[in-house]
């Protein structure tokens, strides 16, 4: 089964894993409605349990992947920020350096 699944993957062009998440959310939505359908109280009630089961964690991830990639943003704007004034401190040493030149040379003419 895990040979099949891995060239389905292949021949699929290795979706992205949101892409797979959907097509497996869209194949289980037909699932359940199948089961509602044909199956009896108790098989819909699981099924649809489970189905809770997989929102709540599917949910879970895409909060934990949205605070992480949040997180990396801001560290990335932080260095941008240190790097900006690193340069902005260069900037004005060599700024002070000429005026230390020019005050020099001013002096000895």
């Amino acid at each position: 089964m895990k040979k099949l699944l891995k060239a389905v993957h292949r021949r699929l062009g290795r979706p992205s894993p949101a892409r797979a998440g959907a097509v497996l959310a869209v194949l289980a939505a037909a699932g359940l409605m199948l089961v509602a359908l044909l199956g009896p109280q108790r098989l819909v009630w699981a099924a649809s349990f489970a189905m809770s089961l997989i929102t709540l964690a599917a949910l879970a991830l895409v909060w934990r992947e949205a605070r992480q990639a949040r997180l990396e943003a801001r560290a990335s704007a932080e260095r941008a920020e240190v790097t900006y004034r690193r340069i902005l401190a260069a900037f004005e040493v060599e700024r002070l350096a000429a005026e230390r030149r020019r005050a020099g040379t001013d002096r000895a003419a």
